[in-house]
């Protein structure tokens, strides 16, 4: 209103005063500031106006890390409404850097979702022609994004959805929240993906036995996790295919070779330890060490037939078996044909057969049916789940009490 009723001359030399390249840096100084404000990350565009009231326009905007100075990402151009309720942004041909990710969720972790919003705002992001993450030569392409910033003082959240390129027709979904008001803060992740495949090495940070799959194995399913001061816990239900065999034997000195599938019924893993976990491994080609072959099925007294004349490396021409593992024990169910006089089937290794039974077995005798005189066979210990202390294994420690149950019947084991 001032503005209308206002002298002719004062319009001309406020015009001018908002025109001048003082005023326009000290705007576009401005918004990178509440920017960063809001999320906890350095922001820096090139060019900034105004192009109508509570609208802008942003080009050759660079995301940093806000201790390291560190290039988390660059955006082409950035088109937003900001208003007391909330923003609402169209980023153009983002492009993150792959090996920065993980710190730049720290970041949002940290700032946004850790921090109760007592003067919130409601942020909306959409990336309607996609965002490419680059893991040094190689790229990951998502297509369209929608991300949702719920801050509050009781609880913060982000929410987001998106496709990859090459599987348009699934969708992916993130939830990620935190509470400000519980005597011991949790953050909680969702992410489900029930008909798209992602690299599991995207989440090789947040779950660390990811690697054991190799850096070519791919998820699809359902991940729960939450993490407090003291410790982390995930649920896992799906799919991961082209298992890498080598990666996964690595601390047994890489025995077998190739790439193998498995449909996890359910996994649960609490501070890198499995706890619980239910499913069926499937895998054709490869090969495995003869001698390490024949040491397992000595020590964990499973039925074999071995070819006298066989090389020392068999060739894998099918694996398959279904298994239950809980703090009481394992138990695994060959699924491959076999004839009717035959317990079931866990592996075809050329002319050679390898198969399950009913024995009980300890973890030493696991672990030294495993080894192999190469790797670390002892971290087994730290990802196997370890029963309560009852009678007299208290007498040893929780490792020698594991006991390791392999049934030849149908039968699934309760881990309740």
């Amino acid at each position: 209103m001032c503005l209308a009723i206002a002298p002719p001359g004062v319009l001309v030399i406020l015009s001018i005063l908002f025109s001048t390249p003082w005023y326009r840096d000290w705007e576009k100084r401005e918004w990178e500031r509440t920017v960063s404000r809001t999320l906890g990350i350095d922001i820096e565009a090139k060019t900034f106006r105004w192009t109508a009231p509570y609208q802008f326009h942003a080009d050759q905007v660079e995301i940093r890390h806000p201790e390291t100075h560190a290039i988390l990402g660059r955006i082409g151009g950035i088109d937003g409404l900001m208003k007391t309720q909330g923003w609402s942004v169209i980023l153009d041909e983002p492009a993150i850097d792959g090996e920065q990710l993980d710190r730049g969720i720290d970041v949002l972790h940290d700032w946004f979702l850790c921090r109760p919003q007592t003067s919130a705002h409601l942020l909306a992001l959409a990336i309607p022609n996609g965002m490419t993450i680059y893991h040094g030569v190689h790229k990951t392409t998502l297509n369209r994004i929608d991300i949702v910033f719920r801050p509050s003082e009781r609880m913060s959240a982000i929410q987001a959805k998106w496709r990859m390129e090459d599987q348009p027709f699934g969708e992916v979904s993130l939830l990620v929240s935190r509470e400000h008001s519980s005597s011991e803060s949790t953050t909680r992740m969702e992410l489900s993906s029930p008909s798209t495949w992602l690299p599991c090495s995207i989440a090789n940070d947040r779950f660390p036995f990811w690697k054991w799959t190799g850096q070519g194995s791919r998820f699809r399913g359902v991940i729960q996790y939450q993490e407090s001061d003291r410790m982390w816990d995930a649920m896992l239900a799906g799919e991961v295919q082209e298992v890498d065999l080598g990666s996964m034997t690595s601390s047994l000195g890489s025995p077998v070779q190739g790439t193998g599938a498995l449909a996890l019924e359910s996994l649960h893993v609490r501070n890198g330890r499995i706890l619980k976990g239910a499913g069926e491994f499937q895998s054709q080609g490869g090969s495995a060490s003869r001698k390490w072959l024949q040491r397992v099925a000595e020590y964990l007294r499973l039925p074999a037939k071995w070819q006298q004349d066989s090389m020392e490396a068999l060739p894998i021409e099918q694996a398959g078996f279904r298994f239950a593992l809980s703090p009481g024990g394992i138990r695994i169910e060959g699924t491959l044909p076999s004839p009717t006089d035959w317990p079931p089937v866990a592996a075809r290794l050329g002319a050679s057969v390898l198969c399950t039974n009913n024995s009980s077995i300890s973890v030493n005798q696991l672990v030294l049916g495993l080894q192999s005189g190469e790797g670390d066979p002892a971290s087994l210990g730290q990802l196997l789940p370890i029963p309560e202390a009852t009678g007299s294994d208290r007498k040893g420690t929780a490792a020698d009490s594991l006991r390791f149950r392999l049934s030849r019947n149908g039968e699934r084991t309760n881990t309740q």
